[in-house]
């Protein structure tokens, strides 16, 4: 097993996640601050951690500035069931990272109970009120778009507990049997299909069929020409699920798996 990765350290995940990776140096010309004069997109999404899941906010603003490192400056005021949320300006460090991207910010609501919670958010002095309402299968949002602001995924469906997924990559069709191989021994060791309700999940889509789709979100990059994702429930050891993706470490780099659990605990073997 060459890395085991949990997922940690939010902002410099989604600082990667947005500025993408590029070999272009950085370039100094003194730091920027400027008001804001784009629409700011709100996408929302539930991390899994070990020390507990937490809602975010996802924010990219319509525009495309000339660095990647641009961020949007906010601050965040909890009163009670109310979140207040003020967008203050751009600004971007004395280094300008390329290429040109959308300026961005992480928004933590925390971890968030059942209930309903009342979201101003204010951009240029316009205040759009969202309500979110959070159960134990949705995070809802209605209402709160406005000039400046645009709330981009209204439903977010939770991820349950004891699910996994992942994705196996290969490399070609002659390995499509070797990638399967990977399946079976999930069913070996007590995991089973999992079908959800059509929709994101975040991490993952599911079609209308209530069959897992893609990928989407903060998931690994499988080093492979074709893929197959997956979900799972497992209520196991995960040390039954770290020795199998070890074994598939071992076996040559013919086909790539990776294995992530609801607790946040990814395993994979390359």
């Amino acid at each position: 097993m060459r890395r085991i990765l949990i997922f940690t350290a939010a902002s410099i995940i989604w600082l990667f996640f947005s500025a993408g990776c590029n070999n272009t140096e950085e370039v100094i010309v003194g730091p920027v601050q400027a008001s804001i004069n784009s629409a700011i997109n709100l996408l929302s999404f539930e991390r899994v951690d070990p020390a507990g899941r937490r809602f975010e906010f996802r924010c990219l603003t319509d525009s495309i500035y000339d660095c990647s490192n641009y961020s949007i400056d906010f601050e965040l005021v909890t009163a009670g069931d109310t979140f207040k949320l003020n967008f203050n300006e751009l600004f971007r460090p004395a280094f300008c990272v390329p290429p040109d991207k959308e300026a961005f910010a992480l928004v933590n609501l925390g971890e968030l109970t059942n209930g309903t919670y009342q979201l101003p958010v204010t951009v240029n002095n316009i205040v759009a009120t969202a309500v979110l309402t959070v159960t134990d299968s949705t995070f809802e949002i209605t209402g709160g778009d406005s000039t400046w602001t645009n709330f981009t995924r209204p439903t977010l469906r939770r991820i349950p507990a004891n699910t996994i997924w992942g994705q196996i990559g290969y490399p070609s069709v002659a390995a499509y049997d070797s990638a399967i191989s990977y399946l079976d021994s999930l069913l070996n060791i007590g995991a089973a299909p999992l079908m959800l309700t059509g929709g994101s999940y975040g991490y993952f889509w599911f079609d209308g069929s209530g069959n897992p789709d893609s990928i989407l979100e903060l998931g690994t990059t499988i080093p492979s020409a074709l893929t197959i994702p997956y979900v799972h429930t497992y209520a196991g050891d995960t040390a039954a699920l770290h020795s199998l993706v070890t074994l598939y470490a071992n076996q040559g780099n013919v086909v790539e798996v990776n294995v992530i659990t609801s607790d946040g605990i990814e395993f994979k073997s390359w």
